[in-house]
């Protein structure tokens, strides 16, 4: 029993060194293919697209990254091609930060107008 035990043990390290690199390699696809927009997809990211584009780049990610690359060495070359609309998340900076705080922007001032209009018709059935 004991012999037996060891053997699984064994068996069970040994999967878990051979596979864990593919998991992790993966991981780390899905993860930066997904900070990316599919340049022929409307609104998808390169993760949840089927397009032969959208392959390829995956297929240069996953090569990227078993080179060693960082995820941030990764986008930078897809910038580098595509620009920053390429980017699923664009950085703060520049025009960004316009179309980053006009959103907000509009809702705190809607909630404001609404709170007005709510109190003076309350005011007004009194």
């Amino acid at each position: 029993m004991k012999h037996s035990s060891k053997i699984g043990l064994l068996i069970s390290i040994l999967f878990l060194i051979i596979f864990s690199p593919f998991v992790e390699s993966k991981e780390g696809i899905y993860e930066v293919s997904n900070e990316l927009m599919c340049p022929v997809c409307q609104g998808q990211t390169v993760a949840e697209s089927n397009s032969e584009l959208a392959l390829s780049m995956r297929e240069v990610i996953k090569n990227k990254l078993n080179k060693g690359e960082s995820k941030e060495e990764i986008l930078s070359y897809f910038v580098n091609l595509y620009g920053e609309s390429i980017l699923s998340k664009p950085p703060i900076k520049g025009i960004n930060i316009f179309l980053w705080l006009v959103p907000p922007i509009i809702l705190v001032i809607s909630i404001f107008f609404w709170v007005i209009r709510v109190r003076r018709n309350k005011s007004k059935t009194r």
